[in-house]
């Protein structure tokens, strides 16, 4: 300790180590008399420091000077209450700047107090990186927040606060604004998959299944149609949503990518089959160009109705990568509709089918006369005059 209160062995000491001190353990009056007694920027390990997240009224005026990695979500909203108390929004930058411009929060409990000081500090921010995953705010708290999310460069949250600040952002008086600044923030990412549901922090956790209400849909549809300059990934693997909620969401689809089940899949295009013909095409049209280039119905039962909804949404799909409709127990029959179309992709699918001869001489017929496809895999299938095909490299059937 004596030592270090020398100020030019301080110095020196911190010049020649760059000013990191990640790897050293340090009590709170250590750090703070080598911050007094020197003027280097200093980089500590939060974890390896002996300070009490409630004791950081010293450390507000000598943020500028400290870089943190690891900082708790306690110590950090400690700094947020106590430069709120003391009316001292020129800390701010300060603070950002210690912890690369993140407010990292995650599954901390806030209270009412906690979430003006976070108010508070955001509305003195400028490109924040706010981090609430898991995170729990008092009734009203989101509402206060989504006005302030134009200050917020990138938000990471769980799917139930997304829903509700979603739904917050749709009853705005600045409704277009609070959405479209939501979208930036979120890098027009709406991932309500059971990835932004896990607490990693809980290892027994079980993620239960997100119901996704037509109301919820028709508020994620609002959102998303803000903005149709930039296509927003919408993610919905692990959420069950019914029929109306595929309704609301099927005209936003056009300015969409689109991650889902296999199940979800099979219901848009249940719905494709719905409605007058001009109203079926527009929706193909929209499924197809939220789909993109791959399309994977592996190990769904495809009936001859499936397969027809399917024949529609592959007439309006362009320079497919990959078809797979492996395991779906297709017969020649249920391919029937579909063969007009197989041509699109470049690798298909088909293996472990109740494909026959019959099936496969149609599906060689079609790929035949087009030089896109370069892989058919029909492997598995009831199909015995397999020599015909050896000469052909795209046919795989062994």
């Amino acid at each position: 300790m004596s030592e270090i209160e020398d100020k030019e062995i301080a110095q020196s000491f911190l010049d020649k180590v760059g000013g990191d001190l990640s790897s050293c353990t340090l009590t709170k009056e250590v750090l703070l008399i080598l911050l007094q007694r020197s003027s280097t920027t200093l980089t500590v390990d939060y974890r390896k420091c002996e300070i009490r997240e409630e004791n950081t009224l010293e450390l507000l005026p000598l943020l500028g000077r400290i870089r943190f990695q690891r900082p708790t979500p306690g110590f950090m909203m400690s700094i947020i209450r106590q430069i709120y108390q003391t009316c001292s929004p020129h800390y701010i930058s300060s603070l950002l700047r210690s912890t690369d411009n993140c407010l990292n929060l995650t599954t901390r409990v806030l209270d009412a107090a906690d979430s003006t000081a976070l108010c508070y500090t955001l509305q003195h921010s400028q490109g924040v990186k706010l981090n609430l995953m898991w995170t729990s705010t008092p009734e009203g708290a989101l509402e206060s927040i989504v006005p302030l999310l134009s200050n917020v460069s990138h938000l990471s949250v769980d799917r139930q606060r997304l829903l509700r600040i979603l739904h917050c952002c749709a009853s705005s008086d600045d409704q277009q604004g609070a959405s479209l600044a939501l979208l930036q923030a979120l890098q027009h990412t709406l991932d309500f998959s059971c990835s932004s549901a896990m607490d990693l922090t809980d290892e027994t956790q079980e993620v239960p299944m997100m119901h996704l209400r037509a109301e919820d849909c028709r508020v994620i549809a609002m959102v998303m149609s803000i903005n149709n300059t930039t296509k927003t990934h919408l993610m919905l693997q692990d959420c069950h949503v019914d029929e109306a909620g595929l309704e609301e969401l099927f005209w936003v689809l056009e300015t969409a990518t689109l991650r889902c089940s296999k199940a979800q899949l099979l219901q848009f295009l249940a719905l494709l089959g719905v409605g007058s013909e001009s109203m079926c095409v527009r929706r193909a049209n929209c499924l197809s160009l939220a789909l993109g280039r791959e399309v994977d119905l592996s190990h769904m039962v495809l009936d001859q109705q499936a397969c027809g909804t399917l024949a529609l949404l592959l007439e309006y799909s362009e320079e497919l990568s990959e078809l797979d409709l492996s395991h779906c127990q297709l017969t020649d029959r249920c391919l029937e509709p579909l063969l007009p179309h197989l041509h699109k992709t470049k690798v298909l699918d088909l293996s472990d089918n109740n494909i026959t001869d019959i099936g496969a001489q149609h599906i060689y017929n079609e790929v035949n006369s087009t030089s896109s496809v370069s892989t058919v895999r029909l492997f598995n299938n009831n199909i015995e005059r397999k020599h015909l095909y050896q000469g052909d490299k795209r046919f795989e059937l062994w």
